[in-house]
């Protein structure tokens, strides 16, 4: 079982849909709510490609191929370094790969 939102996976789907609407896709083995099922196991649950391979009934390439492109379309979504520090708010800190961690401390100006 994989213990992420319905909605994310939703959200997910839409972000797939777009992407093979803009690839003008037309067919694929598995729908765009699959494929974000697919991708949220593997990056959720850690799932090899082999376990993802025999329970989704496709073969281990196209489940790499597959997370491959869901993770292409959550990058070309995700904001850019200079958008995450726009929007930071009091007390947020921006790690290198652009995630967000609010935090409670705050730092002094006074050295050691």
């Amino acid at each position: 079982m994989l213990d992420v939102p319905h909605e994310l996976v939703e959200h997910v789907s839409w972000l797939i849909y777009a992407r093979r609407r803009e690839l003008n896709s037309t067919w694929r083995t598995l729908c765009c709510f699959h494929q974000a099922l697919l991708a949220l196991a593997h990056l959720r649950k850690n799932e090899t490609f082999a376990q993802l391979a025999a329970g989704f009934e496709i073969s281990e390439a196209t489940a790499w191929r597959y997370v491959d492109e869901t993770i292409d379309v959550l990058a070309s979504w995700a904001p850019g370094l200079r958008e995450a520090q726009a929007g930071l708010g009091e007390g947020d800190f921006v790690i290198v790969d652009g995630t967000l961690i609010p935090i409670d401390r705050v730092a002094t100006d006074e050295p050691y």
